[in-house]
């Protein structure tokens, strides 16, 4: 079975590229050579922009010093290759002209060999599917029972399995309540243990934090009556008076460098 499949698809490329040969050969020379011309350059100008792109990858490296003369060796092979295509273009025309007959000739025999072996690709077709038809009917028993033996194993299995799930069921919820007696007393144990160091740091940190509320109570205080018994206007007073003749000083600096600009 693999081996003729194979050759039904050798059979079947060969009548369409049978087809495909005389769609080409029946082309003009002038247009043919002219589809060829313009593939081929338009693929060699795709080597030559990816050669140059390649060698912008030798910019920052130990041989940058060569690209500009790599660069340059591929410009010139572009080069020759268009002056060679230039050269062999006529020499080209004149093989079509010359060959016009044998490629009739190829096209008639082309046709007349697809004509000849549409009948027997059709005999072959149905020679495999016939074929195919018997391997199938021999392997479908097979298959069929695997299946069943299958399926009559997972149903087996199932049931097997059926006293067990109910039993994990049972004793999941039967453990659980096992496990958390044992765990509630560690729980509280930490708990209340986490609660005697919380109290203790609480304790230690009381007086520092009493006299701290004291202090801030009585700056604010003093804060207040300094406020208004007016001491703190006062204060304020004697330090801008203290402070003045320092800024005065300093806009008589700034004001005579700048007359003298």
């Amino acid at each position: 079975m693999h081996q003729a499949w194979p050759l039904f698809q050798r059979l079947n490329l060969r009548v369409l590229c049978s087809g495909c040969q005389a769609r080409f050969l029946r082309d003009e020379p002038p247009s043919q050579m002219e589809h060829v011309k313009s593939a081929l350059q338009v693929y060699a100008d795709q080597l030559k922009q990816a050669a140059h792109k390649a060698l912008t990858h030798l910019d920052d490296t130990e041989f940058k010093d060569y690209k500009e003369f790599l660069g340059q060796s591929v410009d010139n092979l572009h080069g020759y290759f268009q002056d060679g295509f230039q050269t062999i273009s006529p020499f080209s025309t004149q093989m079509l002209d010359a060959t016009k007959d044998t490629r009739e000739k190829l096209i008639k025999d082309a046709e007349e060999l697809g004509k000849k072996i549409e009948p027997m690709r059709k005999e072959l077709r149905q020679v495999l599917e016939k074929h195919f038809q018997e391997y199938s009917d021999e392997l479908k028993p097979f298959f069929e029972e695997y299946s069943a033996k299958q399926r009559q194993h997972m149903e087996e299995m199932k049931t097997k399995l059926e006293p067990v799930v109910k039993s994990l069921k049972e004793k999941i919820g039967t453990n659980w309540e096992e496990t958390k007696s044992k765990l509630v007393p560690i729980v509280e144990a930490v708990r209340e243990k986490v609660a005697e160091h919380l109290q203790d740091l609480k304790n230690l940190l009381e007086p520092y934090m009493q006299d701290y509320r004291e202090q801030m109570e009585k700056r604010a205080l003093d804060f207040r009556q300094s406020v208004s018994s007016g001491e703190l206007r006062k204060k304020m007073d004697e330090l801008g008076a203290q402070v003045k003749p320092h800024f005065d000083a300093i806009i008589a600096a700034v004001q005579k460098a700048v007359n003298k600009e």
